[in-house]
């Protein structure tokens, strides 16, 4: 079991860090061709676009896997999946109306309606990509999901290189939608036959949703205080070059929390088919700890040369930005191992409580900091609603032995 789990998780992060490679070279590109002022418009549209992506999501993806991996012909997996990517679908749709209603309803978004509406049309394929991904996470296969979601970037990147020289946001959520569809239409290639649309199966979709909306609302709760909430309260208050700064370093932030969910990519599977995964739990929060701990003081140390190499000096602002939000990865490492486990253990309504406490924490936070201490104090604030977070989900998962 180990063998496996530890093969699977060194093929994420070696796809990982073909994957922060590719990313750090094309935000290297993007900070200096776009400046911070555009580069900030950027940033709040990919920020809200996950919150619709979250959305999208529904919790689907962890539920179905999940479910999935409770079931042991392939039969009855396909079925799942299928249904699955059904659901995803439907919530895709929803989703991309809600984010049309908002362009059009939202005075910042004024000036930059059809970037966003080019960057959100994403959804449905972006959706697709996901379906695909349960299936793989459900195999175990984790090989075959890190090679289509690295081919991503890397043709993004590929594009931004060879036809880059003059670039605007409609060119690169144009590019962004293209790289899309081509690793989306590899992968179904790959995963051939593991869905089948014809197999839906209505009672089967509402089982699901009813197991999935305590997660969805959870995830897209949490989207809104982890990458939401932080750049659309900065740019009302402190305006678009301060979201640039700090959108940088969370952005180096969100790549370094990535290993802690790739191993519990492969974990998860495993906590769900097993009764008593103890052991599994005390192996994996050994090795997030550690992990955690390390970048933390690795990043703390190296903070100035990376926002120097990647943006140059009209970013320093965010190295002290990164230095903060550093410290978040402890609890952030430990709190996916938690909240994972809980989810394990059919936790997800639980998860949604803590999710909105973390969310009203953090929208009050920011209320008080932002306008006394600027971009420094959404950091501190994002560093103390990760460690709320973990103590309510620890509390929670002692109470369940």
């Amino acid at each position: 079991m180990f063998k496996r789990l530890a093969m699977n998780t060194v093929v994420q992060v070696l796809g990982k860090a073909i994957t922060v490679l590719v990313s750090l070279v094309t935000t290297g590109i993007l900070t200096r061709k776009l400046g911070s002022l555009v580069y900030g418009q950027y940033i709040l549209i990919t920020s809200l676009s996950l919150l619709f992506d979250s959305l999208a999501d529904f919790g689907t993806s962890i539920i179905g896997v999940r479910e999935a991996a409770k079931k042991s012909e392939e039969k009855e997996r396909i079925k799942i999946w299928s249904n699955v990517a059904i659901l995803r679908l439907i919530m895709a749709l929803i989703s991309l109306v809600l984010g049309v209603v908002f362009v059009y309803s939202w005075p910042d978004f004024k000036e930059l309606r059809i970037e966003a509406l080019l960057a959100w049309s994403m959804l449905i394929f972006t959706s697709l990509a996901g379906s695909l991904a349960v299936v793989w996470q459900t195999r175990i296969k984790m090989e075959v999901k890190v090679l289509v979601e690295v081919a991503f970037p890397v043709v993004f990147l590929g594009c931004l290189w060879c036809f880059g020289s003059n670039i605007s946001l409609i060119w690169i959520f144009g590019m962004y939608l293209v790289a899309r569809v081509v690793t989306l239409a590899w992968g179904w290639w790959l995963a051939r036959g593991s869905i089948n649309f014809r197999l839906i199966d209505k009672k089967l979709i509402g089982n699901l949703v009813k197991m999935s909306w305590p997660m969805g609302i959870y995830l897209l709760v949490f989207t809104a205080y982890d990458r939401s909430i932080d750049s659309l309260m900065i740019g009302r208050m402190l305006g678009p070059d301060e979201v640039a700064w700090y959108g940088l370093a969370y952005k180096i932030y969100g790549v370094l929390i990535q290993p802690a969910y790739f191993l519990m990519n492969g974990v998860f599977p495993m906590l769900s088919a097993r009764n008593d995964g103890r052991k599994l739990f005390r192996w994996s929060g050994l090795v997030l700890f550690l992990s955690g701990v390390t970048l933390m003081l690795g990043m703390w140390l190296l903070a100035p040369f990376t926002i120097s190499v990647l943006a140059g000096s009209q970013f320093m602002a965010s190295v002290g930005v990164l230095r903060i939000l550093a410290v978040a990865l402890v609890f952030s490492y430990l709190g996916h191992l938690v909240g994972f486990t809980l989810i394990s253990k059919e936790g997800q309504k639980e998860m949604l409580a803590f999710g909105i406490t973390s969310l009203v924490f953090n929208f009050l936070g920011n209320l008080v900091a932002i306008p006394f201490f600027g971009i420094y104090g959404a950091a501190g604030v994002t560093v103390l609603t990760e460690a709320l977070s973990l103590l309510l989900m620890s509390l929670r998962l002692r109470r369940r032995k």
